[in-house]
């Protein structure tokens, strides 16, 4: 009975790993080996033609080991029957179980999987290539990989040749070449036939070669490209995630006292949570804002040993109930075990909005909050400025929960001022107020701040687009709507920023990644590559053509 393309994988691996385990070991002691393992001797020859055998033999200069049960030792043109694979001593053995096809050639890639037995040195990922025929295809395809949005290299990607244009072959097919990115994101497939060829990259999440779970990065190309010189390339693969076509909860967890977190595959714009067993709705609190994918939400009530949950979501229209069950008992239990894991969020954590103890102009001073909170004893929080105490008035006490408290500073022509808060001023869901604190603060003066004139070439651009400012962890600070204008960004604090232009060719506002259907390709991202310093009391003026290297003046 034949054996599917993925049952072939997955009995490989099966023999890899037992190959592993009946491995020789070698004595201990002497110095600390660094050294890979070479290949000292290969049968057939790298590079051998006509060969009509059906083993495959290696032999390196040292014992050998199998990691990650050798999933790194692939052979192209897959093969339906897997082969043998056997350690024995320094050799690799693979005994193939069906006829190779006649005038092929067939590369074996022994990858990072081989490693010695002494201290765990792996063997560079290497090809090793024979043929069946008289020649040796010799063509190849090299470039890099690299994420859509990020703009960074892809490491550990698949890049994948069909010679059939179908498709649906990544979906259903192992691929006729393959080969790995490096850690920059470098690749190069080997030993090609001359031919027209699907082209494909693949972050492959489950290690079984076709692109079958919705969260794999993929990339590919529009057309179909033609391999017909000894280096055809660089061609470059732009990865990203599909946007997901129907609702799923992707993944759902709980952490004590009461928080669980909840990641849909689409926006989610109302959510209910009801008891499994008296179908009562059950109060929450959360930062859901209609459109969010990902939330946490904070039940009050959670003191059972188990908590049995409906959960019902709306997005689009449509609605989607998924149960879940969580054990807080359980993991009360692990708790109070020594050396346990597991931490509970039971800690009333503050932070504010506050740059470098600053506060930038008409921008209310913001306590923020790791709980939903409230504001119960306003009186317990005053402002201070040299001798005067300002308290805030009693008529400021908040009784709706939210994740931020804002708090105006009572005179803004008085530039240092102290946020005082007492005990008790605050109380979260679960009934945890604060301790005492005191914050200083400052306000910025318009000789603190600086100014970006910001200018797009416009005239290279073929659709709209979205102008970024990022500050140095990539969170968005503003964003414009590309113009031949210039972009202004005003009351910025000294420091560095920079900035990325998304190529909106559906104007819907926002980046769409790619879609394999339809080739439909990921929207473009430009990031600005010149440093952009702001300074204290300045402007800036900047001019850019996005896609061409940033001109320095």
């Amino acid at each position: 009975m034949k054996v599917g393309l993925q049952q072939y994988f997955i009995a490989l691996v099966a023999t890899l790993i037992s190959a592993a385990c009946a491995t020789r070991v070698a004595p201990n002691g002497g110095a600390k080996d660094t050294s890979a393992p070479k290949v000292i001797s290969a049968n057939p020859l790298n590079g051998a033609t006509g060969f009509q055998g059906n083993k495959i033999t290696l032999t390196f200069d040292e014992f050998i080991q199998l990691k990650d049960g050798g999933t790194g030792i692939l052979i192209s043109p897959p093969m339906l029957v897997p082969p043998t694979v056997v350690l024995k001593g320094k050799a690799l053995q693979i005994s193939l179980n069906q006829a190779l096809e006649p005038n092929t050639t067939y590369t074996v890639t022994v990858g990072k999987s081989v490693v010695d037995i002494s201290e765990g040195n792996a063997f560079p990922e290497t090809g090793f290539a024979f043929s069946t025929g008289a020649e040796i295809d010799s063509l190849q395809l090299f470039g890099v990989v690299k994420d859509a949005f990020s703009n960074q290299v892809v490491k550990d990607a698949l890049i994948m040749l069909y010679q059939e244009q179908n498709d649906s072959l990544p979906y259903k097919q192992l691929p006729r070449y393959f080969a790995r990115s490096d850690e920059q994101g470098a690749y190069t497939i080997r030993n090609i036939k001359q031919g027209n060829y699907l082209a494909f990259a693949l972050v492959d999440a489950n290690t079984n070669y076709l692109f079958d779970q919705p969260d794999e990065k993929i990339g590919f190309l529009a057309e179909s490209i033609r391999i017909d010189s000894v280096h055809t390339g660089p061609v470059t693969f732009r990865m990203s995630a599909e946007k997901a076509t129907r609702q799923r909860l992707l993944k759902s967890s709980f952490e004590l006292p009461g928080k669980v977190q909840l990641n849909y595959a689409l926006p989610v714009d109302e959510l209910e949570i009801r008891n499994v067993q008296n179908g009562q709705s059950l109060s929450f609190y959360s930062e859901l804002k209609a459109g969010d994918d990902s939330m946490s939400v904070w039940l009050k009530d959670t003191n059972a040993d188990s908590l049995h949950l409906l959960v019902n979501s709306k997005s689009l229209g449509v609605s989607r109930t998924d149960t879940l069950h969580f054990a807080p008992g359980l993991q009360r239990k692990k708790m109070a075990m020594k050396n346990s894991k597991l931490k509970a969020d039971t800690l009333l954590h503050l932070t504010n909005n506050l740059n470098n103890g600053k506060l930038l102009p008409n921008e209310p001073f913001n306590l923020k909050s790791n709980h939903p909170v409230r504001l119960i004893h306003p009186e317990k929080i005053s402002w201070i400025n040299g001798k005067d105490t300002m308290r805030l008035d009693a008529s400021k006490a908040n009784t709706v929960f939210g994740f931020s408290v804002p708090l105006n500073v009572p005179n803004t022509t008085v530039s240092k001022w102290a946020l005082q808060l007492l005990p008790g001023a605050l109380e979260d869901v679960y009934g945890l107020t604060n301790d005492s604190s005191l914050t200083n603060l400052s306000l910025f003066t318009s000789d603190d701040l600086g100014l970006l004139d910001f200018r797009v070439n416009v005239e290279k651009l073929q659709s709209p687009a979205i102008l970024q400012l990022l500050d140095t962890k990539n969170k968005v600070l503003a964003s414009r709507s590309v113009t031949s204008e210039p972009a202004v960004f005003e009351n910025l604090a000294a420091g560095k920023y920079s900035i990325r232009l998304i190529a909106d060719k559906n104007n819907d506002g926002k980046w769409n990644p790619g879609r394999f259907e339809g080739r439909l390709q990921a929207e473009d991202i430009y990031y600005y590559g010149g440093e952009i310093n702001i300074r204290a009391g300045w402007d800036l003026e900047l001019e850019w053509t996005p896609g061409e290297p940033v001109k320095l003046k």
